[in-house]
């Protein structure tokens, strides 16, 4: 079935969500857009400015107080009711990210919509559990050692993913006590207004949880440079990680936490047994959004005597990735999110092949729009260690191979990179496994495995991709500070 006509059943908000209210920019400005799946202009945001981001802060500073002052248990049952109101208008989530996006509607319902409403859950009945420490007892000195919230937090979220990183900021951030401003990425903000207003029905109250879209040098800029907001939190690339830890130095020395950029290294040894199953993962876990993932496997580092088997082996698992319409609910792959996205990735395979690199696209079939923006699974095989496609991160569906001749080549390649955010090491050697694990420069290794960890796994990188954690109860550390409680009995 092709679910597009649905889209004219929506009522699709577009404005500001400040201080408990949809409003437009004090400036009337707009982002305008194009679609990436048929071409035709899309709904115009409203683009906040530094004025309007002033009034989020404000608004967030002043609810602050009754917030913190809420029970865990109050929270939580807040945010458990907000998963709930998700839960019941999924479909119209899903609509709007693929709208906006062009990613298939198919991997939004069945997919990235249930994981940013298990992520919200996963953080509601956690955050009753996550207990405080004390210092035992020295005669008559006593100590605790507690976390208090920041206060006002500012989060900036990419478009890839729209709502699974939203919620894996604003939960454990809303639930620790703090309050919210939200930057979405300006390609993709209608289903966190849609969140916004939903929001409100769950009870959260005016000036808690604030959505400003608008351009990332302007509204997201304001947003990291405000004195008022203690800690700034971010997904997208390395370029834009780093000047964010500028502006945070620039201002008040607010907390800082970054999921940026990588290059994920995909390790398979002589003594993978089952090729196919490795290429079968790689594929899974590299093509099915276009290849727009930051901790892709982007970068496959095969032992020379697997390399022929696994290369024709993901020739045939790429053909299931070949994209089709984004609309229809059987298909699993739609487009890249825009005309300029699409541009840069052909780009990168075009400096493949004139490098002289064996380049294999999969089999194309009649793109159900002449405007679509999809680009075939590509497989670039032997490009030069020091090319732009082995050491930049493309962000499409764009995988290098890189043969090696022993593992310890293998560890020497894949962390020779300037990220570190995910990797992978297929082996049926257990020692093999363990060391590799242990010396891979990366924040998150799966072993014969890829992408299958779960909300309990702390998700963050090293190098270039970052610092801090999403996910997992550790996440309530990003979004706390530790303070010493200090007791003389004077009995």
């Amino acid at each position: 079935m092709n679910v597009r006509n649905l889209l004219q059943n929506l009522k699709i908000e577009t404005r500001a969500y400040i201080n408990g209210e949809f409003v437009e920019s004090s400036s009337g400005a707009k982002i305008k857009k194009f679609s990436s799946i048929g071409g035709e202009p899309l709904p115009e945001i409203t683009a906040c400015n530094e004025n309007d981001v002033n009034l989020a802060v404000t608004a967030a500073k002043n609810a602050f107080k009754d917030w913190a002052a809420l029970t865990p248990l109050d929270r939580k049952n807040i945010l458990l009711k907000l998963a709930d109101l998700m839960e019941e208008n999924r479909q119209e989530l899903a609509l709007l990210d693929t709208y906006e996006t062009g990613r298939a509607y198919k991997n939004y319902f069945y997919d990235s919509i249930p994981k940013s409403i298990e992520a919200i859950r996963y953080f509601a009945e956690s955050v009753d559990k996550y207990y405080d420490k004390a210092i035992p007892a020295r005669g008559s000195e006593f100590g605790v050692i507690v976390r208090v919230p920041l206060g006002v937090v500012g989060a900036i979220t990419p478009w890839n993913d729209p709502l699974v990183v939203s919620a894996w900021k604003f939960a454990p951030a809303l639930l620790m006590g703090n309050t919210v401003v939200i930057k979405p990425a300006e390609q993709s903000s209608l289903s966190l207004l849609k969140v916004a207003a939903l929001s409100k029905i769950a009870g959260i109250p005016a000036g808690v949880f604030n959505v400003v879209p608008g351009y990332g040098e302007i509204a997201g800029k304001a947003l990291a440079l405000h004195n008022d907001v203690r800690g700034i939190f971010f997904t997208g690339s390395s370029e834009i990680g780093k000047q964010i830890m500028i502006y945070a130095g620039q201002s008040n020395m607010k907390k800082v936490a970054l999921e940026c950029g990588g290059k994920g290294p995909y390790i398979v040894t002589k003594n993978c047994g089952d090729i196919s199953e490795s290429a079968k993962v790689l594929a899974e876990n590299m093509f099915y959004n276009q290849g727009q993932i930051c901790s892709a496997p982007s970068r496959v580092i095969v032992d020379e005597s697997k390399l022929n088997e696994f290369v024709e082996c993901l020739k045939i698992e790429c053909e299931k990735f070949v994209p089709g319409d984004s609309f229809d609910d059987e298909n699993n792959v739609g487009c890249v999110v825009s005309d300029e996205q699409f541009k840069k990735v052909q780009n990168y395979i075009e400096i493949a092949k004139n490098e002289g690199a064996e380049v294999y696209q999969a089999k194309t079939k009649k793109p159900h729009s002449e405007k679509a923006r999809c680009i075939q699974p590509t497989i670039i095989i032997n490009p030069a260690l020091d090319s732009k496609v082995t050491t930049e991160e493309i962000f499409g569906p764009v995988v290098v191979i890189l043969p090696v001749k022993s593992t310890a080549e293998a560890l020497e390649v894949a962390n020779n990179s300037k990220y570190g955010l995910a990797g992978a090491v297929f082996t049926d050697n257990i020692d093999e496994a363990y060391s590799v694990a242990k010396n891979l420069e990366v924040g998150l290794v799966h072993i014969n495995s890829y992408g299958n960890d779960d909300n309990s796994a702390p998700f963050g990188g090293v190098k270039e991709s970052g610092l801090g954690k999403d996910k997992s109860t550790y996440a309530f550390d990003e979004y706390s500070d530790l303070k010493t409680i200090w007791l003389h009995s004077r009995k």
